[in-house]
């Protein structure tokens, strides 16, 4: 990938944000389940998981754009086009469209979403985690 092409700035603003989502998110995981899902917690943490959903899709089409492949038209896809590339692995791949996944369920089915499992979702975000650590070296 050609470095001039990356905006890096824009890169490091959205893994800023994405760091506040998980470290509120961190917070979350302190509390007892059943303390969040009974409190106004819950809609922070179902905010939180969007922003940080939203950070990753945004920065999976900055890369996919700037590395000049096609633009995916899911966001599911774009997280498949950066397995493609081979520029994360597959199990993080599958992860990340999980977590398109879950974005999508929140935008569009807030009705019926399910806190529970949402909180459980709180254990998985090393994978978030590693995301960033890729989109750091990427924009390095």
């Amino acid at each position: 990938m050609n470095d001039s092409t990356i905006n890096k700035d824009k890169m490091l603003r959205l893994v800023s944000h994405l760091d506040q989502a998980l470290k509120e998110l961190d917070a979350l995981a302190q509390i007892d389940k059943a303390t969040v899902l009974a409190t106004r917690e819950r809609f922070a943490m179902e905010q939180l998981f969007y922003r940080a959903a939203m950070c990753c899709i945004d920065l999976c089409y900055h890369i996919v754009s700037r590395n000049r492949e096609p633009v995916p038209e899911t966001y599911r896809g774009c997280f498949k086009q950066l397995v493609l590339s081979g520029m994360i692995p597959p199990e993080l791949g599958a992860q990340l469209e999980k977590l398109a996944s879950l974005r999508n369920m929140i935008a569009h089915a807030y009705i019926s979403l399910d806190y529970g499992l949402l909180y459980d979702y709180l254990n998985e975000l090393d994978e978030l985690r590693q995301f960033r650590d890729v989109v750091i070296s990427i924009a390095a």
